[in-house]
């Protein structure tokens, strides 16, 4: 029988490497990630340990949300800029419906959690649905890196990123990694440029950026990157995890101004090679986006959002809420397009 409790507070000092135990363990499993959601202010963090015959089988971070009366479960929730989290585990020693049967029971009893919801691409369907959650697809882009073989990786490449790689060569376009947080307010300043020109505001707060840049800088794991023109005027930013052997793409961004010079192919290539160096083999983009094609990324599918509510109308009123504010996020993106651009104006022609 599989049981569920908090991690000790050794168990917690030592987190990092408790989770690193298992197959799927992933930076947002680590301790640097959940802190940096705290800081953000999306809920307290809950570490908790699945223990069978008296040893651990599994974990999982997530953080508890109070909304008045209500009490929530993320790992993640929406909106957080987090990918799969949900739990670590050997599959070969414990299955889905014994790891989520007893969480489920153990956050309603002991937390009074009301709504929970976990996106993992390691629980199985069948079980999940037989105890009450409602899955939804998250895909998302993901590309095969090739670590010592620069030259096969460059290969995989579409030839429009190839050359445009080379392209910004010989422009004297140069990418640099950055240490200073001082890049973020550049960085989020490009973020709603981009957004902006396609109808959408960012859908969150610069204070979100700089505290993710804080604590993956702190924890070792975040790459930092900026292409200059010759001029050392930045153009384009990212900012992208390396852990284990994956390279994850948080944010990117560039200056509609110079969107013409292909900034982010060089960018994005600079960091691909770096995270080559350490052994990455795989990297996450993190979403959907045709243009990740070019790197050789191939659609993923098998990320799910479980989402499960104690009484149906909290289900009903958490979907309303998340179609209400894409409807919100869409009109204020309209608005900020016209102020930035003006009406009836396209946006590359107003940024020439």
């Amino acid at each position: 029988m599989v049981t569920v409790r908090p991690a000790t507070g050794s168990e917690r000092s030592e987190w990092d490497h408790l989770v690193a135990r298992f197959p799927n363990c992933r930076i947002v499993h680590k301790r640097a990630w959940s802190e940096w959601l705290e800081a953000c202010g999306h809920g307290t963090p809950l570490y908790l340990v699945f223990e069978q015959d008296g040893g651990v089988v599994g974990a999982i971070p997530g953080l508890v949300v109070r909304i008045g009366l209500l009490r929530l479960y993320g790992s993640p929730l929406p909106g957080w800029q987090t990918p799969a989290m949900g739990p670590v585990f050997d599959p070969a020693r414990v299955s889905t419906d014994e790891l989520i049967g007893a969480l489920v029971p153990f956050l309603e009893r002991r937390h009074r959690v009301h709504h929970v919801e976990l996106l993992s691409g390691d629980l199985d369907t069948g079980p999940m649905q037989t105890l009450g959650f409602r899955g939804e697809a998250v895909p998302t882009y993901r590309a095969r890196l090739y670590p010592g073989d620069e030259a096969r990786m460059m290969k995989a490449l579409k030839e429009s990123a190839r050359r445009n790689i080379r392209r910004a060569a010989k422009l004297g376009l140069v990418a640099r990694f950055e240490d200073d947080e001082a890049i973020v307010a550049e960085h989020y300043a490009q973020l709603e440029e981009v957004f902006v020109r396609g109808g959408n505001t960012v859908s969150f707060g610069p204070t979100r950026a700089l505290e993710f840049f804080r604590h993956m800088h702190a924890a070792g794991k975040l790459l930092a990157v900026s292409v200059y023109l010759p001029e050392n005027v930045n153009i384009a930013t990212g900012l992208f995890t390396v852990d284990g052997r994956e390279l994850l793409l948080w944010s990117w961004a560039h200056r509609t101004a110079h969107r013409w010079f292909r900034p982010t192919e060089l960018l994005t290539w600079t960091v691909m090679t770096k995270a080559m160096a350490v052994g990455c083999d795989t990297l996450d983009f993190m979403g959907l986006g045709e243009f990740k094609t070019k790197f050789g990324a191939e659609l993923d599918v098998t990320k799910y959002r479980w989402v499960r509510s104690r009484y149906r109308w909290l289900a009903r009123a958490r979907d309303l809420a998340e179609r209400g504010y894409r409807w919100q996020q869409s009109v204020r993106g309209r608005i900020a397009r016209v102020r930035m651009f003006g009406w009836g104006r396209p946006a590359d022609e107003a940024a020439n």
